[in-house]
């Protein structure tokens, strides 16, 4: 699942807005603005940095089942090229095989 679905599903299952996740967000140290937190939803640019996603799932994490690892590996997934995942697989065979 891309890395915009599950943020969004997470702020959909929290019943809060963006101003209200933004808010919680500048609570905790993050400061992004509430244009910015709809364009990683939307998809509309690449998915956060770490420290950002750490904040926002330690804000939806009480509400929306969703953990810092969730929108990590989301992350991830998406922005490592496919032939370095591919490496990685195969080096995962590897030792599981020796």
């Amino acid at each position: 699942m891309k890395y915009a679905n599950v943020l969004s599903d997470a702020i959909v299952k929290s019943g809060w807005t963006y101003q209200q996740i933004i808010e919680k967000c500048k609570a905790r140290g993050g400061k992004f603005s509430r244009s910015y937190l709809s364009k990683i939803c939307t998809g509309t640019l690449p998915p956060p940095s770490d420290q950002i996603n750490k904040v926002l799932a330690d804000v939806l994490s009480s509400v929306a089942s969703i953990k810092y690892e969730d929108l990590a590996i989301a992350k991830y997934k998406e922005i490592i090229p496919r032939e370095i995942i591919e490496l990685l697989h195969q080096e995962n065979e590897k030792r599981g095989a020796v």
